[in-house]
């Protein structure tokens, strides 16, 4: 007699999907200077073949922060450059930076203008607002006002013959 063993199922279970994403220092690294250069989030991810989701997950600091720090790092060297070699391309792009400001920097308050006195007087209310049949029949009122019609119809509050 034949005797069949049975399949050994394996005691790990793998789970379902692709193996959850783990960022090294070196794509740390990479997303970082990628940031601070400008690139999108989108041109980040597909170097990393992740999605964006993945990337703003896992790499959050590093878009934000690390980016910044990149940047001002560049600016460094852009400075010692001026600063030791002289280096007037390096002072160009250095200069070339605006500054972006949150908050708006301080100004001198607008002047005042002076308004005349007959402008300082109280301007009357303005009329209500008609409806739509009020206001045609307001506008038939003088609709011949400067046209050749002005003689042939009869004044408003005039009696009809």
């Amino acid at each position: 007699m034949e005797t069949r063993s049975m399949p050994v199922k394996s005691t790990t279970k793998r789970s379902r999907g692709r193996p959850a994403h783990v960022p090294t220092a070196a794509s740390k690294r990479k997303v970082a200077i990628a940031a601070g250069g400008g690139a999108l989030h989108e041109q980040i991810a597909v170097s990393l073949e992740i999605s964006t989701d993945t990337l703003r997950k896992y790499y959050e600091h590093e878009l934000s922060v690390g980016a910044s720090q990149r940047r001002v790092n560049v600016l460094e060297a852009l400075y010692k450059a001026v600063i030791s070699k002289g280096s007037t391309s390096a002072a160009k792009l250095y200069l070339a930076n605006e500054p972006q400001f949150i908050v708006p920097p301080l100004a001198a308050p607008p002047v005042a203008a002076t308004v005349p006195a007959a402008a300082a007087t109280v301007a009357p209310a303005p009329a209500p607002k008609l409806g739509k049949k009020d206001q045609a029949a307001a506008d038939a009122v003088t609709a011949a006002e400067g046209t050749a019609w002005n003689d042939i119809l009869p004044k408003p509050g005039m009696p009809l013959q």
